[in-house]
């Protein structure tokens, strides 16, 4: 098993902080648009993944169109996630480089 550094546990807790705080007002402060942003995007991602999961096993064939128009958002997700953990954490980590390997993969092969 990976042995986390302290930088790995910091960046979980700026995973926590986003996702699991509660009453996020996006007018409030700049954090909180942030993390508003990065939920919802993150829920345009899921939706987006069941409708291409749903048209995969309804047996419809999947445009070029709407392919990019689901993984437009999925990008978008992971890319504000990044910009938000390098905002927040000082050095590079073990977690954010499985973060950006995931979101390519998830980009080149969904």
């Amino acid at each position: 098993m990976v042995k986390l550094n302290k930088v790995d546990h910091e960046i979980i807790e700026i995973l926590k902080r986003i996702f699991l705080t509660r009453n996020v007002h996006p007018l409030y402060s700049d954090d909180n648009l942030r993390v508003w942003m990065i939920r919802a995007f993150f829920l345009v991602s899921v939706a987006g993944l069941l409708v291409r999961i749903t048209a995969m096993l309804s047996g419809k064939v999947i445009s070029t169109e709407m392919s990019a128009g689901i993984n437009m958002p999925i990008a978008i997700f992971f890319g504000i996630l990044f910009l938000h953990i390098n905002n927040e954490s000082e050095n590079a980590s073990l977690i954010v480089f499985i973060l950006t390997w995931l979101s390519i993969v998830i980009g080149l092969y969904v």
